[in-house]
């Protein structure tokens, strides 16, 4: 007697927003995942730092005080909690067909810890980690983001972060635009509408067949 096989389930697609705090990034992945479940997609939602042990001490070290963190050890709590996130979430959603949307991922690494470290080095720390399928950069100037962030502290009661202050988020934006460059990554201005910004993000996603 003869068996059906089941055919293997087709791998699901890996999508990255990026961009410096207060560009929208949570925000955008909560629309667009909605947008996309309406097309008929199931969407795996995540971020970085994860829910992981790792991902937890990164966010302690994140609202200590900057001359506390040591910030090659940082560098290396992301790598870690990164490949953890990959094994346990990632992956296993991929592998069962879901689109994963995720808030950052290695070019946070390579933008914020790059500030600080040597960015080969953190390229090397980072090298095991699987590509995405895409990567969007949302591009807003360092002032306005600024201001966002300072006002949803304000609601949510939030922490300051070490990369809060104007400057740092200045070279921040500035090592995105850079990144856009070198590794020739999607970008959208954060600057337009809310619904805009979604409608950008979900025509990059249509056209790699989502």
């Amino acid at each position: 007697m003869s068996r059906t096989v089941k055919p293997p389930c087709p791998m699901g697609k890996f999508v990255v927003l990026e961009g410096i705090d207060g560009s929208g990034t949570t925000t955008q992945l909560g629309l667009v995942a909605q947008r996309l479940r309406a097309r008929g997609h199931v969407v795996h939602e995540t971020r970085e730092p994860s829910g992981g042990q790792w991902g937890r001490q990164i966010r302690e070290l994140l609202a200590a005080p900057p001359s506390s963190v040591n910030r090659r050890t940082l560098a290396q709590l992301f790598a870690s909690d990164r490949m953890d996130h990959l094994r346990d979430e990632i992956m296993p959603a991929l592998h069962s067909g879901k689109v994963v949307l995720c808030d950052r991922y290695v070019i946070s690494s390579l933008v914020y810890q790059g500030l600080d470290c040597d960015p080969e080095w953190v390229r090397k720390i980072n090298r095991y980690a699987r590509p995405p399928d895409l990567t969007i950069v949302l591009e807003l100037p360092a002032e306005l983001a600024v201001e966002r962030t300072a006002a949803r502290r304000q609601e949510t009661g939030e922490s300051v972060e070490i990369y809060d202050q104007i400057d740092t988020q200045r070279r921040l934006a500035e090592a995105y635009r850079d990144a856009i460059k070198r590794y020739r990554l999607a970008s959208v201005n954060a600057t337009a509408s809310v619904g805009v910004v979604t409608e950008l993000i979900l025509e990059l996603c249509v056209g790699i067949g989502l």
